[in-house]
């Protein structure tokens, strides 16, 4: 080849996939790696979109040229570990899955032969085809391929600005975040650390207590358990102010003991940094001190968070809250043994329930993500959380109540192999039912027929209780809906409802 048609050449990277081959400029291809064994898959997207992967802290969604060129029918994860071409194009990253990378071509325009488009509505894939010694490779268009459905581009976030020192700082912040429950006493609020709270309950009378005891308000019954009640205010030092008047109790553990402190509201469960709490001079030099600083949230105001060491050096509470023998799992002879039943609540333009087993976590909704080009189809995108992909879906797309409303939160399923996240309007609160543990029963499953969608097999009608007690709920088992998104023809099978009852025909 001559000086001046090296100079007017172009580089292009030959890819081989199956008895094919294909070409990507140069220009526009990062790097080669090796196909993970395990991948993300994405819910509802089609058989070429293999799913994603996580490559230096960067999220990969992987697109099969195989089966997107229609040069291979099979379906599901790939059972080879093959090659993944990493692509760069509109300020975004996605990869290709490849056979084998056989390296660089410089083709000059006279050498590249134009095919024909196989329709007049669309641009082809591959406009152009060139040979490379006994290879006959084709162009793939980048631009064409992005026009398709499904297709899927990992957008520029901070973890892809790893050497800006201002943007790893803003990332290693998120990392260090903690979550503390939000309560108000009397209008002062307090950050209970998430680690010391078992759950939330209303509170039912409270006898009154049998010495005097600072913050000793008496005593209630849980669950068949007796549990000393106490002001959370007291506790804390703040002494001069006066108790709570809530009939919320939140049920704490402190030193594996568990007491009830009385609340007047339940604000929210927040996320802060450690390094954001400010401690207080009244207390920066008291070791006792149950407050280690107050937290200024943007949206929810100030509120002193409680330090649970402190808090488990208090001896006097614990010894009190210790001398209340715990009953639970224990029952006389012919006692149904009763089980607490835990229930989310949540909004998706409309009043919904799901059994808390179901869910591994309940965060905000993440800023940044990897869009889909499905999002009205349900398929938003895919996250990074807690190092692992997640894909996210749109509740309110399946539930036919599409609104323009961003969507606030996102309850994640953790399926083993894959996770999945559930966008919704508003985590409401969790309701527990305290119920004979035989006395579940499935009264429907929702309709099972072939070709229903997945989102009308995963519904559930179930009772739960008996007699005056008995409750009727109509559940959302996003266990199985996770399952079904991903294959459709997965065993049905959703923790506490499927494990733990019998059903009953409709």
């Amino acid at each position: 080849m001559s000086r001046a048609q090296t100079m007017s050449s172009d580089a292009f990277g030959v890819l081989g996939i199956g008895q094919s081959n294909v070409a990507l400029p140069t220009d526009v291809m990062r790097e080669v790696v090796s196909l993970p064994h395990a991948l993300t898959p994405a819910p509802m997207a089609p058989p070429f979109a293999l799913g994603a992967f996580r490559l230096r802290d960067e999220l990969i969604p992987v697109i099969d040229l195989a089966r997107l060129l229609q040069l291979d029918d099979s379906q599901g994860a790939r059972e080879r570990a093959d090659q993944v071409a990493i692509v760069r194009w509109q300020e975004g990253h996605f990869g290709l899955r490849v056979d084998a990378v056989h390296g660089i071509a410089h083709v000059s325009a006279e050498h590249m032969q134009p095919l024909d488009s196989a329709t007049s509505e669309a641009p082809p894939l591959t406009p152009a085809a060139f040979t490379d010694g006994d290879r006959l490779v084709y162009v793939l268009d980048i631009a064409a391929l992005f026009a398709l459905p499904g297709m899927m581009l990992a957008r520029a976030s901070h973890h892809d600005n790893g050497d800006q020192p201002g943007t790893r700082q803003a990332a290693d912040r998120k990392i260090n975040t903690e979550r503390a429950l939000l309560i108000d006493c009397g209008g002062v609020q307090l950050s209970l650390p998430a680690a010391m709270v078992r759950e939330i309950q209303p509170l039912q009378t409270v006898s009154a207590p049998v010495m005097d005891v600072p913050g000793f308000m008496g005593t209630t019954t849980l669950r068949r358990q007796t549990l000393a009640v106490f002001d959370p205010l007291a506790l804390a030092g703040l002494d001069d102010r006066p108790p709570p008047k809530g009939r919320l109790m939140v049920v704490v553990a402190v030193r594996e003991q568990p007491l009830a402190l009385c609340v007047d509201q339940v604000i929210r469960m927040m996320a802060y940094n450690p390094d954001d709490v400010m401690p207080l001079i009244e207390s920066h030099d008291n070791p006792e001190a149950t407050i280690s600083g107050m937290i200024n949230h943007p949206q929810l105001g100030e509120s002193l968070l409680v330090d649970a060491t402190r808090f488990a050096r208090d001896a006097d509470t614990l010894t009190l809250a210790a001398m209340y023998i715990a009953r639970e799992g224990h029952t006389a002879r012919g006692e149904v043994p009763y089980r607490r039943f835990a229930f989310v609540h949540f909004d998706a333009f409309g009043q919904f329930v799901t059994p808390l087993e179901q869910l591994s976590e309940v965060i905000a909704m993440p800023e940044d993500f990897t869009p889909s080009s499905r999002a009205d189809e349900g398929w938003t995108g895919t996250m990074a959380h807690r190092d692992q992909a997640v894909s996210l879906i749109d509740l309110r797309q399946l539930l036919n109540t599409p609104h323009d409303t961003p969507a606030t939160d996102v309850l994640i399923v953790d399926r083993g192999e894959y996770r999945v996240g559930f966008m919704i309007d508003n985590a409401r609160h969790i309701e527990y039912l305290d119920a004979p543990a035989d006395s579940l029963i499935i009264r429907w499953r929702g309709e099972q027929e072939t070709g229903t969608p997945p989102i009308e097999q995963c519904k559930r009608l179930v009772v739960v209780g008996t007699g005056a007690t008995k409750k009727v709920l109509s559940v959302l088992c996003l266990e199985t809906l996770a399952a079904l998104l991903v294959d459709i023809n997965v065993p049905h099978h959703c923790s506490m409802i499927d494990s733990a009852a019998s059903a009953l025909p409709a």
